[in-house]
């Protein structure tokens, strides 16, 4: 495979993530829309390794890609930086445990989507 194809399919995505993120945080103003943002791709992002496995194209699409684009590590490092002391370590133990505890969350979805989807 080329890399053309596997480029396009994490431009695509991307662009659609980054305009989710944008949309949500024009909508929801100030660091706390990028901390859920980030948490809610964790879990998004559980769910896609463990369901789609190997299938390399999908993984790029929307792991890569979409949820790429919709999370934000520099935004949220910036965030913080620029916060008062309190608010930052809040912010950053707020987003981080969080956020490593629903991507456990989400490959536990991802697992019971497989199982299920064996038992049938």
């Amino acid at each position: 495979m080329t890399v053309a194809k596997p480029l396009a399919v994490v431009v695509a995505g991307g662009a659609l993530g980054a305009y989710a993120r944008f949309g949500l945080s024009e909508l929801f103003p100030g660091i706390w829309t990028i901390a859920v943002v980030n948490v809610l791709g964790s879990l998004l992002l559980g769910v896609v390794v463990t369901v789609l496995g190997t299938d390399r194209l999908w993984r790029l699409f929307l792991g890569t890609g979409i949820l790429g684009g919709f999370t934000t590590f520099s935004t949220f490092a910036v965030d913080a930086v620029e916060s008062s002391p309190l608010v930052g370590v809040l912010y950053v133990v707020g987003t981080l445990v969080p956020a490593l505890l629903a991507a456990r969350a989400g490959m536990a979805i991802g697992e019971s989507m497989q199982t299920r989807r064996g038992a049938r």
